[in-house]
């Protein structure tokens, strides 16, 4: 049998009618495809600890003062600075968007083991607090939310969006390359 054969994408319904899709081995799964029945052993403690470390360092946007920023953005940098930081924040906020999409939508349907969907699960958390601190920002200096759209007028910002939307974690490979991205 060829690698790649041994795992199959299912879908199957929920009691609410609900469709969700899982990778499964045809075999035997030992490894992060593969839940486990029991909370402990944990068979990737690093993604405990990680899990721990993150929970301890929480912060949220409200926490960070920004007057001085204001200031500097409102008679401090220049009017080339200030078009700078603007193209900037344009896909931030979005970027982090993406890359909470990548934690829910991708891994963790995908990584089975407890410790390592606890790890995902704040890593995306922090991801949400990443784009209401840089939505804090933008909505501080007084940018409008016309600004969060803006990065789809953009060509090269377009292009990226674009392709992150392309990312599946249907196969083996494309979990492996989509992890890379």
């Amino acid at each position: 049998m060829k690698r790649e054969e041994r795992y199959k994408l299912t879908k199957e319904k929920n009691e609410s009618g609900m469709v969700s899709e899982k990778i499964i081995d045809t075999r035997k799964q030992k490894g992060l495809l593969a839940g486990n029945p029991v909370y402990k052993p944990f068979r990737y403690p690093w993604c405990y600890d990680a899990w721990l470390t993150q929970q301890r360092i929480h912060w949220l946007p409200e926490e960070v003062p920004m007057a001085d920023d204001v200031r500097d953005w409102q008679k401090v940098i220049t009017p080339g600075e200030k078009n700078l930081l603007t193209q900037i924040f344009r896909f931030f906020t979005q970027a982090d968007v993406e890359v909470n999409n990548y934690y829910m939508g991708h891994c963790m349907h995908v990584f089975k083991p407890t410790e390592v969907k606890m790890m995902l699960s704040v890593f995306s958390a922090m991801e949400t607090v990443h784009m209401a601190a840089y939505a804090h920002l933008l909505d501080t200096v007084g940018l409008p939310e016309t600004e969060y759209s803006e990065f789809l007028k953009i060509k090269a910002m377009k292009d990226k969006y674009d392709y992150l939307q392309g990312c599946k974690s249907d196969t083996l490979h494309n979990i492996a390359k989509t992890v890379a991205i």
